[in-house]
């Protein structure tokens, strides 16, 4: 049986973006967070006091759906929201959620091992340049 979808770049990369969440999910399981918030959290570690839609615009979320993220986030205990220059508000990282960080960091970074290893680092280096174009 033929796979008519088989020489289309766009289907692979839903059925790599599938596994990948597949695996991030399942490693945020136990932190009970999916991996939009697992993002966000990486965001706010590397950039303390970025504001909410400084990180909406790096990741691409929408304005309306960063509202909920960062309330469960915050609710949680892990971010802070403290008043910057002017009307601007920034995000920082709790002390919870400096604790949580580590972890979240050791499951994003083990997801990206389990989808290095099948092609070797050359080509994931290869293959992170190129999607970094396309998107």
């Amino acid at each position: 049986m033929r796979n008519p979808l088989e020489n289309y770049v766009g289907f692979h990369l839903v059925r790599t973006a599938n596994l990948g969440l597949k695996i991030l999910n399942e490693g945020y399981g136990d932190l009970g967070i999916r991996h939009v918030d697992a993002a966000i959290m990486l965001v706010i570690g590397a950039n303390p006091g970025i504001t909410q839609s400084s990180i909406g615009r790096m990741l691409r979320i929408q304005r309306s759906n960063m509202v909920p993220i960062i309330t469960r986030l915050s609710d949680r205990g892990w971010i802070e929201r403290k008043a910057g220059r002017g009307k601007m508000i920034g995000i920082f990282l709790s002390e919870a959620g400096v604790e949580i960080l580590p972890r979240i960091r050791a499951v994003s970074e083990q997801a990206e091992v389990h989808l290095r290893e099948p092609i070797g680092e050359q080509a994931y280096d290869r293959l992170l340049e190129t999607l970094c174009r396309i998107s």
